[in-house]
């Protein structure tokens, strides 16, 4: 049993830890890579109890093997020694999982120690397992933000005597262009539209209803009326500077769920084609 359980704890985690650090380096992960180092953490694990020499030449054989196997995942890669720091912090991660377990349940350091030692194969796997969708899950919120940053903006719309302020998205995927005026249409849903506007501009737009023009726009998911208004101002800003942009505003109703409190506009590239 000794044999089965090292093999496949130590094959499994290395592989595991060796993926979170390359992920967390925003490199490709190589999986052959990945395998070959596994395969040579687990050989030597499995002949780690027959090492003699004391204590430095366990520690010794330890290093070496963290070396060669950053090697292995790492060489020539980018980033290549913030990865190995990576690789030998998920190493600690996965090997205390089945620690802190047991401290969680015990509250006590020997307890826990001989939890340890006699934790169940799925156990280790299992807590490792753990950790691995908690680091992956923190790396996905990580760039998130990063991705999305360069096609947020906070924007300034000047119409019926007021300001309205929308969180805004550079839609690549939106093409619609006014007919009449030539100019690009930013896009928003006339509910979270009319939701903004105070007593006076509210009665305002309802006044209007009737003459506001409306113009066909083909989406995704088919053709959709944008009903169009003209802006006294619309500014854009990006890392705190303003820029004036002239668009006109597009109205889609029906559309509310497509819209979200992080995305109210959908605005046009062509209207940022000065840049931001």
């Amino acid at each position: 049993m000794y044999i089965e359980f090292v093999i496949a704890d130590n094959f499994l985690l290395t592989y595991l830890a060796g993926s979170s650090a390359t992920r967390l380096c925003r490199n490709k992960v190589n999986v052959w890579r990945l395998i070959a180092a596994a395969t040579v953490g687990t050989g030597i694990a499995v002949l780690y109890p027959f090492l003699r020499g004391g204590i430095f030449a366990e520690l010794a054989v330890k290093i070496s093997l963290y070396l060669v196997l950053c090697v292995i995942m790492f060489y020539k890669t980018n980033r290549a020694f913030v990865a190995s720091l990576m690789f030998l912090g998920s190493t600690f991660a996965f090997g205390g999982a089945s620690y802190a377990l047991g401290l969680i349940l015990y509250s006590s350091a020997a307890r826990a120690d001989a939890f340890t030692r006699k934790c169940p194969l799925f156990l280790v796997l299992g807590t490792g397992g753990a950790v691995y969708v908690c680091i992956r899950y923190c790396i996905k919120r990580m760039r998130l933000p990063r991705a999305r940053a360069p096609y947020e903006y906070s924007t300034d719309v000047e119409i019926f005597g007021m300001h309205i302020k929308f969180a805004a998205f550079l839609d690549t995927g939106n093409c619609v262009f006014d007919s009449r005026t030539g100019l690009p249409v930013v896009i928003t849903d006339v509910e979270s539209f009319a939701a903004k506007l105070d007593g006076a501009a509210a009665i305002e737009f309802a006044k209007s209803l009737p003459t506001i023009r409306k113009i066909a726009a083909k989406t995704h998911g088919g053709s959709t009326e944008v009903y169009i208004l003209k802006p006294t101002k619309i500014t854009v800003y990006s890392d705190r500077l303003g820029h004036k942009i002239n668009a006109m505003i597009g109205l889609v109703g029906g559309q509310s769920k497509r819209f979200s409190a992080e995305h109210e506009m959908l605005l046009n590239p062509a209207a940022l084609s000065e840049g931001v």
